[in-house]
């Protein structure tokens, strides 16, 4: 029996880290617990049990190198321990902490979850830490974590964050990246010309230049059909997005960007049809 309820219990943690949400679990775990009804054994209270063993504590999750004060480590204990007991109605040191070593890659993204919520700003060791360890939940903490490391100039660190937003947005949100912003470099300019991490807008002509518009507009010929490229001429725009260009008789992505074109571009999409004609004749 106590076997089974070992077993039970370890499931139990191991669902909760995958339905650990970042919006909407920051009490659910201490509610639950608290108003559970009683068991056969006495229901050992997470913040009370918390307090008592924190330095401790602070040693297994390696709360100590991350310059958290003692309040702030007290809170990410909470929620590790609240997390790792499982459905157990006790708690004891070496339970913690060998599951916290089971688990500690998803244990270390919840503590980089916990430190973003608890500082309004991060010293640099705090940084790195979360840089290196918020995973996933990247896609919703990439405009701070770029603006911090834009403050203490860490360009390495950014390269980081742009990795992994490009990872798990492939990974977790959609088959294809946004268009790469001109200001941030981050995949994540939207169809508005607005980007989702540095808040930039820019313009057609900025967002043109970044990608050398005219350089790839001469390879639409050798993409796509003649009669594409005329109705591009005809219609006066084109849409962009991480892939390249695409014609407006093609069917719109929900990321791709619509620009317009200019008298200039429309005349290189002119040669370039006419020197398409050439070769052809001359059997090229």
């Amino acid at each position: 029996m106590a076997r089974d309820g070992k077993k039970k219990s370890e499931k139990n943690i191991k669902k909760e880290l995958e339905s650990h949400n970042i919006e909407q679990k920051k009490e659910q775990q201490i509610i639950v617990h608290k108003t559970r009804s009683s068991s056969s054994k006495k229901y050992v209270d997470t913040e009370s049990w918390v307090e008592k063993h924190l330095d401790e504590l602070i040693d297994i999750f390696n709360l100590n190198m991350l310059e958290l004060d003692r309040e702030e480590a007290k809170a990410v204990a909470i929620k590790l321990v609240d997390i790792l007991r499982g459905e157990s109605s006790t708690l004891d040191k070496d339970t913690i902490k060998r599951r916290f070593s089971r688990y500690a890659q998803n244990m270390y993204q919840i503590i980089a979850q916990s430190v973003l919520e608890l500082r309004e700003s991060l010293s640099i060791v705090q940084l790195e830490f979360i840089v290196n360890n918020i995973g996933e939940l990247v896609l919703g903490y990439a405009p701070r974590l770029y603006r911090e490391a834009m403050e203490y100039g860490r360009e390495d660190l950014i390269d980081i964050v742009r990795a992994s937003w490009r990872a798990y947005w492939i990974s977790k949100k959609y088959s294809m990246l946004p268009v790469e912003c001109p200001r941030c470099k981050f995949n994540s300019l939207m169809p508005d010309l607005t980007c989702i991490v540095c808040g930039s807008t820019v313009s057609e002509e900025e967002l043109k230049r970044s990608i050398d518009f005219e350089k790839i507009l001469k390879e639409l010929i050798n993409l796509y059909s003649e009669e594409d490229v005329k109705k591009t001429i005809v219609y006066g725009y084109l849409y962009i997005n991480s892939l390249g260009l695409k014609p407006p008789t093609h069917e719109r992505d929900k990321l791709d960007i619509e620009v317009a074109l200019n008298t200039k571009e429309k005349e290189i999409l002119k040669l370039m049809l006419t020197a398409g004609k050439g070769e052809h004749r001359n059997g090229v």
